[in-house]
């Protein structure tokens, strides 16, 4: 896992993290994300999240902006990637 975006809220309470990897099957790199509350010492991950760098770094400004927790995250990924 290879970190490509970063941004932190609160002082690093909220921490997103976009990042690469390389997809076992296809050989390919795709794009993660990570969010990580350090109060409440939650994560979520979404491994293969999209094939494309720029729509990962979109995706962790548009957590950054709203400031999701990653309780919430699935749920907001599986709605930003239908739109």
């Amino acid at each position: 896992m290879k970190t490509i975006y970063n941004e932190s809220l609160g002082n690093t309470k909220l921490i997103y993290t976009a990042f690469s990897e390389r997809d076992k099957e296809t050989n390919r790199n795709v794009y993660g994300i990570l969010v990580r509350d350090n109060t409440t010492h939650t994560e979520t991950v979404l491994h293969s999240f999209t094939a494309r760098k720029e729509q990962a770094i979109d995706f962790i400004e548009t957590l950054v902006r709203n400031i999701v927790h990653p309780d919430f995250v699935a749920d907001i990924a599986e709605d930003y990637l239908l739109a």
